[in-house]
């Protein structure tokens, strides 16, 4: 069974070693783990939890896909959406994203980086009503896509 529900404190090393599971091919292909959902300490996810918006998503209460949101004034961020590799494929991320936004205060967009070298990650996002900003390449060979979505009635 799934469930969906705020992330607590306890789950922050549950989240951390999910992300590095998750995005361990990111780095690999990246050449480099100096990515941040690679670099963040249960410490930070733990802060994060109680200073801003957290999600998970258990099976069988075994923590399976995370995402965190950034709140601000104008617009907010999302981080690190991680769903564990033998998840992947089945909806979670979606499901998880969609109650990542609905969960956010209303501002007048929601903003997200991704890294191109993972071929599905842009078009997820934009099957999800995100376009592409500006692509940006901190490090040669890796170029990021800097997304953002209007939030609805929002001009």
């Amino acid at each position: 069974m799934l469930t969906f529900r705020p992330a607590k404190v306890a789950d922050a090393a549950a989240m951390r070693e999910l992300q590095q599971l998750a995005f361990a091919e990111e780095g690999r292909r990246s050449g480099t783990r100096e990515i941040p959902p690679l670099l963040d300490g249960v410490d930070a996810i733990a802060q994060h939890i109680e200073h801003h918006v957290a999600l998970v998503a258990l099976r069988d209460d075994v923590l399976v896909a995370c995402v965190r949101g950034v709140t601000g004034e104008r617009a907010h961020t999302i981080r690190g959406l991680a769903v564990h590799p033998s998840c992947q494929g089945q909806g979670i991320g979606s499901t998880l994203l969609k109650a990542l936004e609905a969960a956010l205060p209303m501002p007048t967009r929601i903003d997200l980086v991704t890294n191109t070298l993972m071929e599905g990650n842009v078009p997820f996002y934009e099957r999800h009503g995100y376009r592409v900003i500006e692509n940006t390449t901190p490090l040669p060979g890796i170029t990021l896509a800097h997304m953002s979505k209007q939030r609805a009635g929002d001009a």
